[in-house]
């Protein structure tokens, strides 16, 4: 590839994105009268005995303006406001990403992990402009893309579906971006399209003919020594005469890697690429994604579902629920210090367990079949809470097995998961009453501890490790240490 990569900041200014409203989110109160109108319409009435149907069914003309429904028409005595309020308008429009600012630095690797549905996607989707953006701004270094086709945003995706053209070997997948960009050529004093166009046409030509008789132009001898080394650096060598149906997934996906990496991009964008894999494909292949961006130092916006690849993989994760930025920060920050009882829930696996107490004192949390004393510097945190219910979370891995004590958390074993390395039992504190409500726990003990189905057990909390949290804001409540 032609010198070093040019790498860019990736910034979002207060990024807003909503899409209108779909016809299966209108109330279904106005379904039968649309359907009456329609049917009317259908049987070809005359307008002076549609008049007099339309009075009848209470419905009244309105002038147009941006809150009437679909049909010109409302209910008799309601406005054209309240019925926008009611979600029947073509104003309706449903918010999926509200105030994203933060900044992908030079050469980060930054993982979107959340949940389906929370946005993430659109967001990689904004970047690379397949989406338009509703408010705010996306720079990539000193670049304002936010009307820029993507062809002029410098970028390269990565698609969760691979997006091969089955009918052209690897060779020709790598290259096609290549011959499509206007990368490798060379700005000439005299008019030469016409000069390029032919040599366009010799080079596509001669392509089917034996090695020995095709042209190959300056241009085509550079995107043969781009291509031949993006695929030295991917070991895709011995795959360059094949077509995609004749690999497997995992080298389907380097090929992918490959057609990207070849365009020589500003950012990277990969839409969740490993999610077709199988387990061990995708523990190879994620290690590959990760030491080929330290090679190359690109910027890169990687999105995926799973928490164990946003841990591996990110110089740093923004954990995304309901189009929001929960937290950004470093993979052991998140697990040590999350910012809110989501994150907490959504980083780990098993994920952390949560148990409601009460404040009894600044350094006391209580409940009903145990009491916890807290080290001094939660007294300042939890005083205002004093009385108040909160929720205490632990990790799976931060629970001890301990003898019968009031400071220790009893629970039952209702299933046992023997890993090899690790045995993870599932518990429950007990049935509900009056007092408490069931709950169950998580938790991971030595491969060799013995244990069986029904048996109660006590277990102590790393107290350095516990995690107290707000019930109503559900934020991360921290000593200051």
């Amino acid at each position: 590839m032609d010198g070093d990569l040019v790498v860019a900041q990736v910034v979002f200014e207060d990024v807003y994105k909503s899409f209108p409203a779909r016809k299966g989110d209108r109330t279904a109160t106005k379904t039968p009268v649309r359907d009456k109108l329609k049917a009317l319409f259908r049987r070809r009435l005359k307008p002076t005995f549609l008049r007099k149907i339309i009075s009848k069914i209470g419905l009244t003309r309105t002038p147009a303006n941006p809150t009437s429904t679909d049909s010109g028409l409302i209910p008799a005595g309601q406005t054209a406001t309240q019925t926008a309020s009611e979600g029947d308008t073509k104003n309706d429009t449903i918010t999926v990403l509200r105030r994203i600012n933060f900044t992908v630095e030079d050469g980060e690797f930054m993982v979107l992990v959340g949940p389906s549905g929370c946005g993430k996607s659109t967001l990689l989707r904004l970047i690379a402009g397949l989406e338009e953006l509703t408010g705010g701004s996306i720079w990539i270094g000193d670049r304002k893309i936010n009307h820029l086709p993507p062809k002029a945003r410098d970028i390269a995706m990565v698609f969760q579906s691979y997006a091969l053209y089955p009918h052209m070997s690897v060779y020709n997948n790598l290259a096609f971006g290549l011959r499509r960009s206007q990368r490798g050529q060379k700005r000439r004093s005299i008019p030469s399209v016409l000069r390029r166009k032919l040599e366009s046409g010799l080079v596509s030509g001669t392509r089917v003919l034996p090695k020995p008789f095709r042209y190959r132009s300056k241009r085509e001898k550079w995107i043969d020594q781009t291509v031949h080394h993006v695929a030295e650096v991917l070991q895709i060598e011995t795959l360059l005469d094949r077509l995609p149906k004749q690999l497997s997934g995992g080298q389907k996906q380097r090929v992918a890697l490959g057609r990207a990496m070849s365009r020589d991009p500003q950012v990277f964008l990969m839409d969740e690429p490993l999610s077709n894999l199988d387990a061990k494909l995708r523990t190879q292949t994620r290690a590959q994604i990760v030491k080929l961006q330290r090679q190359l130092g690109t910027t890169t916006v990687y999105v995926t579902h799973d928490q164990t690849e946003a841990m591996t993989m990110g110089d740093r994760i923004a954990v995304m629920n309901a189009g929001q930025i929960q937290q950004i920060a470093s993979p052991l920050e998140l697990y040590n210090q999350p910012a809110n009882r989501f994150v907490a829930q959504f980083i780990g696996s098993p994920p952390m367990n949560f148990i409601p107490i009460q404040v009894k004192t600044p350094r006391h949390l209580h409940h009903p079949l145990f009491s916890l004393d807290l080290p001094e510097v939660w007294a300042p945190v939890l005083s205002p809470y004093q009385g108040r219910a909160l929720s205490l979370g632990i990790r799976p891995e931060h629970l001890d097995l301990a003898s019968q004590s009031p400071n220790h958390i009893p629970a039952q074993v209702e299933l046992i998961e023997a890993l090899g390395h690790e045995t993870y039992l599932s518990l429950n504190l007990g049935p509900p009453t009056e007092e408490h409500e069931s709950i169950s726990l998580s938790v991971r003990i030595n491969p060799y501890q013995q244990v069986a189905i029904g048996e109660r057990l006590w277990f102590s909390p790393q107290l350095d490790k516990i995690h107290v949290f707000d019930n109503q804001t559900d934020a991360a409540l921290r000593p200051n240490t």
